[in-house]
């Protein structure tokens, strides 16, 4: 079974948003963030994940719990699985203790290549000598942890050193098989190691220094290494990344590791031709924008236009930049032209626009009916997007086709599905529904106190009775009773962004004006009742009391 204190070292070190974002396309709401709800048939954004709590939430169907939990319930896993899930995602090593499940050895495969690929890169005089002419340094080498990927044969060798089963070396793409046997994935290659978001080694890609006519390879599809998913650096890019909140995408390891010299630090690179929807999640993580950089040859053409159209109709803002004349981004760098990529950066093309031009330059604009055919083109393209969107490009329209801008509409209607879709999104983290129908700012202060403040807890549950909460009582006794975030009204208790109290005299001067508050009300309500007026006399007498003796002690506080 897997060793409870490494299952504890695994939690803390657990970013919930990163787990999430493996499988679902985020966006940032305040301190928050949002995304569409897998566990039901959800069409606004009504699942929140908090990465200071540890925490996800529906508000609508009140699936929820920490990171272990999402995936067990995303993935159909078993508990012990979805922690080992969680561990391969995150290149963290588990222990095992004895009793149950025999004790698993992680061997660890991709990490011992690719030191073994790192120690020979200097003992290779045509793989350094090869970088360093390409403007690489020592300090770029070992950031991104370059090596030399050998003859097979000693790729076969080290694999058997480390006790390494030819099955296992399969499942991660570091050897192939043919008929002929076991073969190494990277012979006589500069090797650059591929990690996940997360920080997990999953492959290489490998640039021949031998002629070879695949200049540069990738490691095989497998169990760990799915290429439509990756961006070459996005592990080293995304502090960068978010906070600019601007990622630069490139075709080539080598662009990256250029524009990184260049102080470009918000740069990776697709490991296929073009984005892919498999790309979506990491991209609308957070409201960043997307520059798209590409060669100016038909394949970077192609995939820049590819790619626009992707991000366009998935509501991700960005731009296209092509650098002309067949050089590319790392080039540029090569010969002291950053101040000009910085410039061409800040001044790409809309990535709609880019599309637009796009689909325009496929016809020949000088004859009616192929203008009207092209307008057809860039109909149907605009009536994938959000009206708002789509109508904002009919000047550009108007100008490339030479037609007047009333003449022609980009849109089929409004989308009035969808706008209220998105106000009811806005209405996502409202407070669970209670006695009143409404939220007490007051009471859930004192509840996050009771959850996040262990020193004043006490305080609070000493002074203050459940009559005391009137709106969200059921939800007090939960939390005194050390109810956990299994419970979905104490989630979306967590989600509140009142602060909890965190001073003792702070916190006492709000229980005497709670207390103030429900015997004000109290009075109110018993004034009212139909009772016998000695009764009531009696009763209004001693909350008043109570009442003069609450404000004499509330005036110490002011």
């Amino acid at each position: 079974m897997i060793d409870p204190k490494s299952i504890e070292r695994l939690k803390a070190q657990t970013d919930i948003v990163d787990i999430v974002g493996h499988y679902l396309p985020l966006k940032k709401s305040g301190a928050n963030f949002v995304c569409v709800c897998p566990f039901h048939d959800d069409k606004n954004p009504s699942m929140s994940v908090s990465p200071s709590r540890g925490i996800f939430h529906c508000f609508s169907c009140k699936a929820g719990g920490d990171a272990i939990k999402f995936v067990m319930d995303y993935e159909k896993l078993s508990y012990p699985e979805a922690v080992e899930k969680i561990a391969g995602l995150q290149n963290f090593t588990l222990n095992y203790v004895r009793g149950g499940e025999p004790a698993k050895e992680n061997k660890h495969i991709l990490e011992n290549a690719n030191a073994f690929y790192r120690s020979l890169l200097y003992k290779t005089p045509a793989a350094a000598s090869y970088l360093y002419s390409r403007g690489i340094t020592d300090e770029l080498i070992d950031k991104f942890e370059l090596g030399f990927a050998p003859e097979s044969a000693q790729t076969i060798r080290l694999l058997q050193n480390e006790q390494i089963e030819p099955k296992e070396a399969l499942e991660v793409g570091i050897v192939k098989q043919n008929e002929n046997g076991i073969y190494a994935s990277f012979i006589n290659r500069i090797t650059f190691p591929i990690y996940t978001h997360a920080g997990r080694l999953v492959g290489f890609g490998g640039r021949t220094i031998s002629g070879n006519p695949a200049k540069y390879v990738n490691s095989p599809q497998s169990a760990v290494f799915d290429k439509s998913t990756l961006f070459y650096g996005y592990h080293l890019a995304k502090r960068e990344i978010f906070t600019k909140n601007q990622i630069i995408i490139t075709e080539g390891y080598m662009d990256v590791i250029m524009l990184h010299k260049a102080g470009f630090n918000n740069v990776v690179a697709v490991l296929g031709t073009a984005l892919t929807t498999k790309h979506l999640p990491l991209l609308k993580r957070g409201e960043i924008s997307v520059i798209l950089c590409f060669d100016g040859d038909d394949a970077g053409i192609n995939a820049a236009t590819k790619s626009a159209l992707l991000l366009a109709q998935n509501e991700i803002d960005g731009s296209v930049v092509i650098i002309e004349g067949g050089a590319d981004p790392a080039d540029m760098v090569v010969a002291g032209k950053i101040e000009y990529l910085r410039q061409i950066f800040e001044s790409g093309t809309e990535i709609g626009e880019f599309y637009i031009r796009h689909l325009a330059s496929g016809f020949d604009l000088s004859r009616p009916v192929q203008k009207q055919k092209a307008l057809e083109a860039i109909q149907a393209f605009t009536a994938s997007l959000k009206p708002v969107v789509a109508n904002s490009y009919a000047p550009l329209v108007a100008k490339i086709l030479k037609i007047a801008e009333g003449s022609f509409r980009l849109t089929r209607g409004a989308n009035t599905q969808a706008a209220q879709e998105r106000m009811q999104a806005y209405e996502m983290q409202n407070f669970g529904k209670n006695q009143h129908g409404r939220k007490d700012i007051l009471e859930i202060r004192f509840l996050k106190t009771i959850l996040e403040n262990p020193n004043l807890k006490k305080i609070v549950l000493e002074n203050l009775k459940t009559e005391y909460f009137v709106r969200h009582r059921d939800i007090f006794e939960a939390v005194a009773q050390g109810v956990g975030t299994d419970d979905p009204a104490v989630r979306e208790l967590m989600f509140e962004n009142y602060d909890a109290f965190k001073e003792e005299d702070e916190i006492l001067k709000n229980i005497v004006i709670l207390k103030v508050g429900f015997y004000e009300n109290l009075h109110k309500e018993y004034s009212m009742k139909q009772i016998s007026l000695e009764e009531k006399k009696q009763i209004l007498t001693k909350i008043k009391k109570i009442y003069i003796i609450l404000w004499k002690l509330l005036k110490r506080f002011i």
